[in-house]
């Protein structure tokens, strides 16, 4: 055992005794999970400036650290899969009045396509507006052997989706066997779990309409369902920073940043639309008569948690209490909203990142980018939004689907993999706040929204439970 290792390690349980210290301070959940991603990122770096990327010296670590971050992930994907299973079907079987579904359901998803076609006219501008040329990118880093063995496993996936066509993407997202579905091992499980929970919910909804007796045991069976899957995300959110510490260590020691220096124009320009979808959405809400700064305050603690843990589903529950606590919009629309905004119109995974690359690989393959491309671009990305798993990783699986079906070249896909995890936290948010402007909008427009509670100071969030 090298002193190295003891050393590191030594450091990396030491800043977990920190945590823990900050815990029994009743130090904010928030601030906790922050204060462990700047550290993980320092903490990370320093180790890549002293040992350098993939060093023998650190190999020992990095496998002891990847337990917790790797686990961490492990977890979150662990409870999903249950997680929205029974948070679609409570939402649909409890709503209220006959006509209560058809009013709410329409409008989260057509608010989450809108911003997502909005989201992908803003990551092609973006692209021209830092000039950005993919050719120069290639040339430069696409020889790499790594980047080789991504194209290989990429264009697997690519040839899959080209076999199956257009037709078999959206047939493949009606469940053949639940219990398959409920394995989460397809790419549209999510969204055919949630597919499956909206008719399993709707036809509950029936039966209790006409003869409530018949089903209420099972109305109760699916609302303790509920808060089991609940409190066990509750005891997973806990680990929140610990995982995230975890994961930004081996994020910045494994990821050699000076030779990521090429790809820095794409990466600024990405967080600049970030940024721009962002400031839509403040927009928007104020457009309905809300405002913005009490949004901006109120949703801050879920896009953190979103920023650190990569996942919009594990942020469902925080989410929900969010919207139904501090913003005011009813329990039905808020769980419609938190579960449809992790697989249908990702402002962040489905719509900037896959229009930036396509416009990228267009230059490569010396398309001309003409506004009939940039309109079939559009279309083409916000149908393809649907059935993006809110999870690290959708975002490329969302570029391919895009590519695969504009027929243009995935090498861009390749190498932008390498830079993907810097980008993807903030995507993470960015996602979050769109499904959460869907539930306050929604709301807004069907009456059903508290305004008194939306403009009422913070009240305690689920994230201070996870703090407990």
């Amino acid at each position: 055992m090298s002193l190295s290792f003891i050393g590191l390690s030594i450091l990396f349980f030491g800043f977990y005794a920190l945590l823990s210290n900050f815990k029994k301070q009743k130090k904010t959940f928030n601030f906790r999970v922050l204060s462990a991603l700047a550290a993980g990122l320092v903490f990370g770096g320093v180790i890549q400036l002293v040992f350098g990327v993939g060093s023998t010296e650190t190999a020992g670590f990095a496998e002891l650290i990847s337990v917790f971050g790797k686990g961490y992930i492990k977890l979150l994907q662990m409870i999903v899969i249950p997680l929205v299973f029974v948070a679609m079907i409570s939402s649909i079987m409890n709503v209220e009045g006959g006509g209560a579904l058809s009013r709410i359901a329409p409008k989260i998803i057509g608010i989450l396509l809108f911003t997502c076609a909005i989201s992908a006219a803003v990551g092609i501008a973006s692209i021209y507006l830092f000039g950005i040329d993919a050719n120069a990118l290639v040339s430069t880093i696409g020889s790499d052997g790594a980047i080789a063995a991504r194209h290989h496993d990429i264009a697997h996936t690519q040839s899959a989706m080209t076999d199956s066509g257009l037709s078999g993407m959206a047939l493949s997202i009606i469940p053949t066997n639940i219990f398959d579905m409920l394995t989460g091992s397809q790419r549209t499980s999510t969204l055919s779990t949630v597919l499956f929970g909206m008719f399993l919910g709707y036809c509950i909804l029936q039966v209790k309409n006409r003869k409530p007796e018949k089903v209420q045991n099972f109305v109760d069976f699916i609302n303790a369902a509920k808060e089991v899957v609940l409190s066990m995300v509750r005891e997973i959110l806990k680990l929140t920073p610990y995982g995230v510490f975890a994961l930004m260590t081996t994020f910045m020691m494994t990821n050699d940043l000076f030779a990521l220096a090429e790809m820095g124009r794409f990466l600024l320009a990405s967080y600049v639309a970030i940024g721009v979808m962002f400031a839509i959405h403040f927009v928007m809400v104020s457009m309905f008569g809300l405002s913005p700064a009490k949004f901006i305050k109120k949703i801050w603690p879920v896009l953190v948690f979103g920023f650190g843990s990569r996942s919009s589903m594990a942020a469902i529950p925080l989410n929900v209490e969010t919207q139904t606590r501090n913003l005011g919009v009813d329990e039905e629309t808020a769980n419609m909203s938190a579960t449809f905004g992790t697989s249908i119109g990702q402002n962040g995974c489905a719509g900037i990142y896959p229009a930036m690359l396509a416009i990228m690989a267009a230059q490569i393959m010396g398309i001309p980018v003409d506004l009939g491309f940039i309109l079939q671009l559009v279309a083409v990305i916000t149908i393809a939004s649907f059935g993006i798993a809110g999870v690290g990783g959708g975002a490329t699986f969302a570029a391919v689907a895009v590519l695969t079906i504009m027929g243009l070249d995935i090498t861009v896909v390749a190498i932008l993999v390498s830079i993907e995890a810097l980008i993807d936290m903030a995507r993470t948010a960015l996602n979050i706040s769109g499904s959460m402007l869907s539930g306050v909008l929604t709301a807004k427009k069907n009456g059903s929204l508290n305004a008194e509670q939306y403009n009422a100071d913070v009240a305690e969030t689920v994230s201070k439970e996870a703090a407990v």
